[in-house]
């Protein structure tokens, strides 16, 4: 079970997602016209609606998952995501890839968080439990970082976080049960910031290698996105950090029930 997941029940069943947004969201669509283009366009991506349980309910849309009015309202829409962590241990102390989101994102623009944070797809592929949300990874890897992700993903856990946008634009929001999936470096020579990555634009403003004391201190400075700076103030990162450094982490976890809030 999830630990005091939420507040309230999740209401929505899976013969309404598709149709969330002829309600509210597609009313006027023209507050979309300020953003970027490229990213406005990733807003129709198919995203999985979930319940308290992670089982797959429904079909939404990356815009219609993420509207607070969603979020927030009656339908308390929860999405499924991914956060992945991707570890240099050819270096001591090791260091963990973090990105600066691009300015043109449309939530959490250029704050700082892991390596890569996205959906995997209501598809046929991506649906499949771990194993789809592996598949999203390196594909969003790649999209994002040029990174060909020839490394072995291991599953951690699940968490959920709700978060509204910073700056709070009160539109956008999170509100998503987060596979956690890490891996390391594997090769002899460290990673190269500047010939290993190819990043996104679009998608990242750069990028680069630090400590987990050096992770504690940008969280400190308040220019990280919320759910990295909940992994990192909740001692969860430091725990990964700490089991990866000492080689107890080679296998994906026993997929268990329990989903931990933030």
């Amino acid at each position: 079970m999830i630990k005091s997941f939420i507040q309230r029940p999740v209401k929505i069943v899976a013969s309404s997602c598709r149709n969330l947004s002829m309600s509210m969201n597609h009313r006027n669509l023209n507050f979309l016209d300020k953003y970027d283009a490229q990213q406005v366009s990733l807003l129709y991506e198919p995203l999985m609606v979930v319940d308290q349980h992670d089982h797959i309910i429904g079909e939404t849309t990356k815009k219609d998952a993420h509207l607070l009015s969603n979020i927030e309202g009656e339908q308390s829409l929860v999405h499924r995501a991914f956060s992945f962590f991707l570890f240099d241990t050819t270096t001591f102390p090791s260091r963990l890839i973090l990105q600066q989101r691009s300015s043109e994102k449309i939530t959490y623009p250029s704050l700082w968080a892991n390596t890569c944070c996205s959906h995997p797809l209501y598809n046929n592929v991506e649906m499949n439990g771990i194993d789809g949300v592996k598949h999203a990874v390196i594909r969003r890897t790649k999209y994002e970082l040029g990174y060909e992700c020839d490394l072995d993903l291991i599953y951690l856990t699940r968490i959920f976080y709700q978060a509204r946008n910073i700056p709070d634009d009160g539109i956008f929001g999170e509100s998503e049960i987060d596979y956690i999936i890490i891996a390391k470096h594997k090769q002899n020579s460290q990673l190269d910031l500047l010939t290993d990555f190819k990043i996104n634009k679009n998608e990242i403003k750069q990028i680069k290698a630090v400590t987990l004391n050096e992770c504690e201190d940008l969280v400190e400075q308040g220019v990280t996105t919320p759910w990295f700076t909940r992994i990192v103030r909740d001692g969860l990162l430091a725990k990964w950090w700490s089991a990866l450094d000492k080689q107890e982490l080679n296998n994906d976890a026993s997929v268990s029930d329990e989903i931990v809030r933030l």
